[in-house]
């Protein structure tokens, strides 16, 4: 598509501009002598190409210089830029029978694959289990016994997988109502649920993406991976009939009510919902808690070009201005919540009567509505 080809072509020229700014030299791993790109991203709209003339993929994110920046070494192995073309493109299994499949296209290399995490020692997770209620409770009102109103109200709500390749992933029966989106808060979900937005705020949660996710009666979502291993998804139970399950790898685990799960997605996984009810969640895509700081600062800074491309303009005036929008864009949930459009809704106030000259009505802000005032 043009659009991705022009998502390319900026990332890799925010990496070249970067360098310059910074007067690094260039980076470079491996035998083969080529220049790492930072990252690809195929979900988030970030791809980079390897720049040695064949076209094949690299996907590397920082370097040994980027690690050192960040006041340690990496503890973890980094394999060459050449070990990493060859991704695997369907579920296989290891001596032992297990499924082991991974499809990272996008990696930064060394991260640990663990199909389930432990959170019991993860502050944000512990902060969402203890506090849970909050988001059932406002998801129920909103989102289910106000159904309609936010239907109307709110931004792509229960859309289906958009594209083709998701779509086969996914299915139709799995539908998503979108809170953040490129770690950009979206204005007018957030002012429909200002609680649990400000919740995952609260918790500090490393989120990319958050969004609420139905999944319909007795449907199931096909063996897939999501294709990049520096990402964890996480999910929060909400409303979970009996006969619910996801398996990632060969480990099989069931969504309990208030209960968090964390597990990495560049591993194949598929999940089932055998029941007569919709299953609901909270689901989460976060950073890998093993990337270094620096790697986080240069996966966001892609992710920053792509929202506003003029950050990497040559016009200082130009750039002035897009620091200014992009401050604007990751501030937190209630303040992106002030830009939601004004709506009229069923709870509006009465209008004023009307004399002889109309006056013009002001539609109640969006702003609030799943807060009991």
């Amino acid at each position: 598509d043009a659009r991705r080809g022009a998502g390319r072509r900026r990332a890799a020229l925010a990496v070249r501009r970067a360098d310059r700014a910074r007067g690094d030299r260039p980076l470079r791993r491996g035998g083969d002598g080529a220049r790492p790109a930072v990252v690809a991203a195929h979900g988030f709209g970030v791809r980079a190409l390897r720049p040695d003339g064949a076209g094949r993929r690299v996907h590397e994110a920082g370097g040994a210089e980027l690690r050192a920046a960040a006041g340690r070494e990496p503890n973890r192995a980094v394999p060459s830029s050449r070990a990493l073309l060859d991704v695997p493109s369907k579920i296989y299994k290891d001596a032992g029978g297990r499924r082991t499949g991974r499809g990272a296209s996008a990696q930064v290399p060394g991260l640990p694959a663990v199909p389930f995490w432990d959170v019991t020692a993860t502050d944000w997770a512990r902060r969402l289990e203890a506090d849970w209620e909050i988001v059932r409770d406002e998801f129920s009102r909103v989102a289910i016994k106000n159904a309609a109103r936010t239907a109307r109200e709110g931004n792509n709500v229960w859309v289906a997988a958009a594209d083709g390749d998701s779509a086969q992933k996914y299915g139709q029966d799995w539908r998503t109502l979108v809170l953040m989106d490129r770690t950009t808060w979206d204005p007018t979900n957030c002012a429909l649920f200002p609680r649990t937005a400000a919740l995952l705020a609260d918790a500090d949660v490393p989120c990319v993406e958050a969004f609420f996710a139905a999944m319909k009666p007795r449907s199931k979502i096909n063996p897939h991976t999501d294709s990049c291993n520096f990402i964890l998804t996480s999910h929060l139970g909400l409303k979970i009939p009996p006969g619910c399950s996801i398996t990632v790898g060969d480990e099989t685990k069931a969504w309990t009510p208030g209960g968090v799960l964390l597990f990495d997605t560049s591993i194949y996984h598929d999940a089932v919902n055998d029941s007569d009810d919709t299953r609901y969640i909270l689901m989460l895509r976060v950073w890998h808690p093993e990337l270094t700081s620096v790697e986080v600062q240069a996966l966001q800074f892609l992710f920053d070009v792509l929202d506003v491309p003029d950050l990497i303009s040559d016009d200082p005036v130009k750039v002035f201005r897009a620091e200014h929008e992009l401050a604007g864009l990751r501030t937190r949930p209630e303040a992106r919540a002030k830009l939601a459009p004004s709506s009229n809704s069923d709870d509006a106030p009465p209008a004023p009567a009307v004399g002889k000259v109309k006056k013009k009505r002001t539609a109640k802000k969006g702003s609030g509505f799943g807060v009991p005032t």
